[in-house]
């Protein structure tokens, strides 16, 4: 299937718009603090607080329990999710002899956890949520910072799930309206795309161009209009009557990707079968700023004090 085929939208004809980073400095919601860092202040963390308790009250109605996860993680870890090999420029060294990688995907520890282990059929499908660990690390460039939209540590709600293929393109078409869901109740646009991972591994691409329906296809985004100062944004048509700072970016990247990373783990399954996993995060600054776009900053404090 198609990169960029959409799936499903919402298209909502109002906006607040503006420019979300430069109204959040000036009214002091958040604070620049170091190049892709910022402090971020009590109204800011009160919205995201509300936003965030949605998403895991959601996750909690589908089975997921929620877990808490390290941040440091070992060289092991990495070479077997190949981010080593496949995005090493977004690894930021950590640890006492810097043998360790602040952690760029949060999913990678409960992975590690399972290595080498031969997982019960009857405890399938495993569902975890995990935000409590704190920030999600990745080097980016001075070039691609855009404010909070992208900074280089940020807050997200990580969804994990294992099972057999059935069970996670189900599980993973579950999150995903787990989020649209919300995201309509808040009267925001988005739309659901055909999209590719974190990472360019050759048999997600072939799963991606073989995929002929929506629940084949490896990955999946959930994007939503942001404010963005970014040069390259893209503007669908139906977007042409919103501020000249319309962004539409990804907010969520959801996967089903086979059994390629619990082969890379060794996991496995009691019964012989694949054992497949999928994982689902929402970026929990870019949905701050997509609301607030939408909403404009006087309507959020109502909503918040009300």
């Amino acid at each position: 299937m198609k990169l960029g085929t959409v799936i499903d939208t919402q298209e909502i004809k109002q906006m607040a718009g503006g420019d979300v980073t430069a109204e959040a400095l000036d009214r002091g919601w958040i604070h620049e603090f170091a190049e892709g860092q910022y402090v971020y202040g009590a109204p800011w963390v009160r919205l995201l607080r509300k936003l965030q308790s949605a998403v895991l009250d959601r996750a909690a109605e589908l089975g997921f329990e929620e877990w808490l996860f390290p941040r440091l993680i070992p060289r092991e870890a990495l070479d077997s999710f190949r981010l080593s090999q496949y995005a090493p420029e977004s690894l930021v060294p950590a640890g006492v002899d810097a043998d360790q990688v602040l952690d760029p995907v949060q999913c990678i520890s409960l992975y590690q956890m399972l290595r080498g282990r031969e997982l019960d059929v009857s405890t399938t499908p495993i569902r975890i949520v995990e935000t409590l660990g704190g920030w999600t690390w990745r080097n980016e460039l001075s070039r691609h910072l855009d404010g909070p939209i992208k900074a280089r540590e940020f807050m997200r709600v990580e969804h994990v799930f294992l099972g057999s293929r059935d069970d996670v393109r189900r599980i993973r078409r579950e999150v995903r309206e787990g989020l649209t869901g919300p995201l309509s109740s808040w009267d925001l646009a988005w739309q659901v795309v055909v999209a590719e991972g974190c990472m360019e591994i050759p048999s997600l691409v072939q799963m991606q161009d073989d995929a002929q329906t929506p629940d084949e296809v490896p990955v999946q985004d959930i994007e939503v209009p942001l404010s963005s100062l970014r040069a390259d944004r893209f503007r669908p048509e139906w977007a042409n009557h919103f501020d000249d700072r319309f962004d539409l970016r990804e907010i969520s990247g959801c996967s089903a990707e086979g059994d390629h990373m619990t082969q890379s783990f060794g996991i496995s399954s009691s019964d012989g079968e694949e054992l497949w996993s999928g994982r689902c995060g929402i970026g929990m600054n870019r949905l701050v700023v997509a609301y607030l776009y939408r909403h404009g900053f006087d309507d959020a404090l109502s909503s918040l004090n009300g």
